[in-house]
């Protein structure tokens, strides 16, 4: 099999579109309600965008594998479109949030097939490199969003056409996903075989390299969520930074995504290097985080997000696409499905319990602690990533996919 590079590609662009979209509505809807509903609905807002996502992942798993994505894609994506349609309405704030569950709900299944469908158009060498270029669609996509919401917003008066806009590129992600005849098909399994809503943990959890990955990407985004909450604390309180050049620092982040996005998805790797690749990312994220613990200045702290920024898109490159890899074919919808799951927990339990930290000791301390933590899961759980991955690639290539 070859890399399908200009399919891959076109529906990269495709994802941009769809990726602006999405960050319209969400910068959006911000806007819409935070004068009169304060920090409370906004965390209501991003609260009906993740918590649905972790619940339906089990669901969402069965129905990737168990559904041609080729179907199942365009439309969950549909249904997307038209529930976010129904956010122009300006029916009110629950409404809103109702709506916003309902998209991510459909959303869900829509990104556990996604991943699970892109191993059949790359082989396993240029995995990193199809995962950089989605990547790296999707960062610009990011990017672009929230200047725009702010230029319609601020010159139409109105807060309806981001959310019209949004609703568009739903459909013209779903369009492009059946004109470049995108699918997975099911893999046939004994009759007596049942399809179970946690094959996916289970998948992972007897995956010695799957497992051990995943704890660690999950403990990196538990950090990473910390840092976000408190960094406006660091940076303004701290280290003396005013509002603009908060922006400019947090920005940072989201260059240096681009930029490795861009480079995971140019420069080819030997599928024996992705896995040292992985930890190398998830090392230099853990010193980042002690790192910023002890910043003297601003723009250490935007010198260091930058750098985060681009280890962390090869971290998604390389360590997903190792998951991926590394899963058999009929269940990996359900293991991207928990994947997906487990990380969104991490990161909502990581702000969570960041305020409340952050309250009792103060900032630095708990970046030093958590960076610590990240520091002490790799040292213990690299070597078996490592050894994992050199047994996997020593293996016969039907063998590939299956359980450690």
């Amino acid at each position: 099999m070859k890399t399908q590079w200009t399919k891959l590609r076109l529906l990269a662009l495709a994802g941009s579109i769809s990726w602006m979209g999405s960050t319209l509505t969400t910068f959006t809807v911000v806007l819409q309600y935070k004068e009169e509903f304060g920090p409370s609905g906004v965390s209501a807002i991003m609260l009906s965008m993740i918590l649905p996502t972790i619940l339906a992942a089990p669901y969402a798993g069965v129905l990737a594998d168990r559904i041609s994505s080729g179907i199942l894609i365009p439309v969950m994506l549909s249904l997307m479109g038209l529930s976010t349609f129904m956010l122009s309405l300006e029916l009110g704030f629950f409404w809103s949030l109702f709506f916003l569950a309902i998209t991510a709900i459909c959303g869900t299944p829509v990104g556990a097939a996604f991943s699970a469908t892109l191993p059949n158009y790359a082989t396993p060498e240029d995995l990193p490199r199809v995962t950089g270029l989605m990547q790296t669609g999707s960062s610009l996509g990011a990017m672009l969003g929230p200047g725009l919401a702010g230029v319609l917003v601020s010159t139409t008066d109105s807060f309806v056409w981001p959310f019209r806009i949004d609703s568009a590129s739903f459909f013209v992600l779903a369009f492009a996903i059946i004109a470049l005849r995108i699918s997975r098909k099911p893999q046939p399994r004994a009759k007596e075989d049942k399809v179970r809503a946690l094959d996916g943990v289970r998948v992972i959890m007897q995956n010695s390299l799957v497992r051990s990955l995943v704890i660690l990407i999950t403990t990196v985004i538990f950090a990473i969520s910390v840092i976000n909450i408190g960094e406006i604390f660091l940076v303004m309180d701290e280290l003396g930074a005013n509002a603009i050049t908060y922006g400019l620092v947090t920005s940072t982040f989201a260059l240096g995504s681009v930029l490795g996005a861009v480079t995971t998805s140019i420069i080819k790797v030997p599928e024996k290097r992705h896995a040292i690749i992985a930890i190398t990312a998830l090392s230099v994220l853990a010193v980042i985080v002690v790192g910023l613990a002890f910043a003297w200045h601003w723009a250490v702290v935007a010198v260091a997000w930058f750098i985060a920024g681009v280890f962390n898109a090869g971290l998604n490159a390389y360590g997903i696409s190792l998951i991926m890899n590394r899963t058999p074919q009929e269940t990996r919808g359900r293991v991207m499905a928990s994947v997906q799951a487990l990380f969104a927990t991490s990161s909502v339990t990581g702000m969570g319990i960041a305020g409340i930290l952050i309250a009792a000791f103060e900032i630095r301390p708990v970046l030093a602690v958590a960076g610590v933590l990240c520091c002490l899961f790799v040292v213990l759980l690299a070597p078996a990533v490592v050894r994992a991955n050199r047994q996997h690639i020593g293996k016969p290539k039907e063998d590939s996919a299956l359980v450690d």
